[in-house]
Formats: C-alpha cells, structure tokens, sequence
C-alpha cells in the first residue's frame, strides 16, 4: 500500500485526525480525494517546471510505527492558496492513551538538569527529565517509570502542575521532590552523559543565556513560577 493509499485508510479509520472547525483563519486539511489528487498533480507538474522534486508534494503517510505517524496534508490557507502541510501524531498518547510527562524535579532550593542526547537535533541538550507515556498506566505511573529509568528514583513525591489531553492521552507536567540525601544514578543506555543541580534562584539567568532551551522544560519552569 502506497503512502496516499495508506492516508485515504487513516482518513477513513480516524476521521478525528483531519477535522476542519471552519473557523476564520483556520488553515484547512482538504479530505475530498479527488481534488487531493488533481492538486497534487498541479503541484507536481509546478515543481517539474521549477527543477524541483516532485515527491515534495507526495500526499500521505510519509512513515509510521508504534510511536509516531508522519502526515503531509493537502491543505488550504486562508488566503486560497493549497500546497502540502507536514505534521507528526504521536500514536502512544492519541490511541492508546498515554500520558508524556515532563518531571521539574527539585532537592530543597536546588532544581535538576540533565544533559541529554536527542538524536532529533543530533545533538546534546540541557533539560528536565522527560518522556514519552506508555499506554495503560496513569500519568502519575508513566512520571514515576520515567524517573526510574533516567536518574534511578523511585522514591520521589509528585506534584501535578498540569495535564493537557491529546485524543486519548495527553502531557502532563509533575513538581518532584527529590529526598534530601537521595543520590541520582544516571542510566547511560538512556544518551544521559551528565546531571547538574542549578538553584531555582539562578534558573532563570540561565535560561536567558539560551542554556535551557528545551520548550517542555521552558513550560514546566513557567507553571512553578507563576
């Protein structure tokens, strides 16, 4: 099954996915097959003209597994003009409803950091411990699994700051309080090189210095300091 073949079967299994409110503004996913098809065909016969690729508008399901689901849309913009749209779902919270947790975990004063490689930016981060949730446990249980395996705690308490749902699933961003003498074990096989205790005090320097960049570690420092 071709990769527009396979959209069509989404399209028809989870309609959910390619709603249009039909607000102002709102930039719509075309759902009619056939005009996808004849847009498709224009677009591809423009980027031909310009000596441009013709798969940049193929239409469909570019790749998937149990994580993920690669889209490119046929869409419209507001302002009339259609073209493709890329977008990524996560499978494990919109099907199976697992809650993603991002855990700001704190020993007193002091405010946890790890350095992570993320093989999406190829690359070494600064950021709070955070994962993706596995489907079947609460988000309290997915927080709890997350902080096992990346700094080997297992006796933390946890503060619920938020939880957005996502089809089934969701984020939700944990308070955790670390025991004062606990020690933080880091688990390699995770890409985790090294771990730094920053005061709550200091976070905020850092962070104007582009040294905490990591957008989910951003949104849990604003819940605990608002």
């Amino acid at each position: 099954m071709n990769s527009l073949n396979k959209y069509f079967s989404l399209m028809e299994e989870r309609p959910d996915l390619f709603q249009n409110r039909g607000e102002m503004g709102e930039i719509q996913i075309i759902t009619d097959k056939k005009r996808i098809v004849a847009e498709q065909k224009k677009i591809r016969a423009q980027l031909r003209k310009e000596g441009n690729p013709p798969r940049w508008i193929d239409i469909g399901v570019l790749a998937e597994d149990q994580w993920f689901y690669i889209l490119r849309d046929m869409v419209e913009f507001p302002d009339g003009r259609v073209g493709g749209y890329n977008r990524w779902i996560g499978r494990k919270s919109e099907e199976g409803g697992g809650f993603n947790v991002v855990l700001i975990c704190m020993q007193n004063d002091r405010v946890l950091m790890i350095r992570k490689y993320r093989h999406e930016e190829r690359n070494w981060v600064w950021e709070f411990p955070r994962g993706y949730g596995e489907p079947g446990l609460s988000a309290e249980e997915n927080a709890m699994a997350e902080l096992r395996e990346e700094i080997g705690i297992s006796n933390a308490k946890l503060t619920l700051l938020t939880k957005v749902k996502l089809g089934k699933g969701g984020t939700a961003v944990f308070l955790v309080r670390i025991p004062e003498k606990q020690t933080i074990t880091l688990q390699i096989g995770e890409g985790i090189a090294k771990y730094r205790w920053i005061k709550m005090s200091k976070l905020g320097e850092i962070i104007k210095k582009g040294q905490l960049s990591d957008w989910f570690s951003l949104w849990a420092y604003a819940l605990v300091k608002k």
